[in-house]
């Protein structure tokens, strides 16, 4: 789920993990900005909280499959704290990664800004979301294969958007065989190093027979 700040991200998230049902994935960057006093991350220190929000999806999925449940709903997401980079710090080189994770996800829940905007000790105002909105529209642009779902209204009107799109997607009722809601494959992260100026990342996939993709 993403969007630019106050777009109903953690909400939406909150919702579908009743809805669906589905095990929620907490923001990451929110809980690392309140264990600071409201610190936001230094540009050196954006790749670490990419990748524990991205250790996180997998915990989850991996709490999901145990459990039976059929989806993980990720709030924010590795493709905001990329997003962020490049709004705030002109860096670039976080997204190449966040990519490839997002586009293993059923759906990529897109928020749209068409409520006023709320404020928020976290939050930098109504123009810090609009800047968001266009990076991320500019980003969706320039990678249409990415399984974008947009969604506006009320928040029982983007639930319904989302529950009607994954079930329609998946051919039916989702079935609790697999983490199959955030990737569709069961996802093992086989090393990941995080030092003070980069995070060094390497991951593999399976499908749930076993294959590799």
């Amino acid at each position: 789920v993403v969007g630019g700040e106050s777009t109903g991200k953690s909400s939406l998230a909150a919702a579908l993990g009743a809805r669906l049902p589905g095990v929620v994935v907490s923001e990451v960057l929110r809980a690392w900005i309140d264990q600071r006093q409201g610190r936001v991350p230094l540009p050196h220190e954006q790749a670490a909280v990419m990748v524990t929000h991205r250790e996180s999806e997998v915990t989850a999925l991996q709490q999901a499959d145990r459990a039976g449940s059929a989806w993980v709903i990720s709030d924010g997401g590795p493709l905001m704290t990329a997003m962020y980079s490049l709004q705030y710090y002109n860096d670039a080189s976080l997204l190449p990664f966040a990519l490839e994770w997002t586009a293993q996800s059923r759906a990529v829940v897109w928020c749209q800004d068409d409520f006023p905007w709320q404020p928020d000790p976290q939050r930098d105002g109504e123009h810090a979301r609009t800047t968001s909105q266009q990076i991320l529209a500019a980003i969706f642009a320039e990678h249409p294969l990415l399984p974008l779902l947009a969604v506006h209204g009320s928040l029982d009107e983007r639930v319904a958007t989302v529950a009607t799109a994954v079930v329609r997607a998946s051919g039916g009722p989702p079935t609790p065989k697999g983490p199959i809601g955030l990737t569709g494959r069961r996802v093992r992260i086989r090393r990941l190093a995080a030092t003070g100026s980069s995070a060094i990342v390497s991951f593999s996939s399976s499908q749930p027979d076993g294959s590799r993709s």
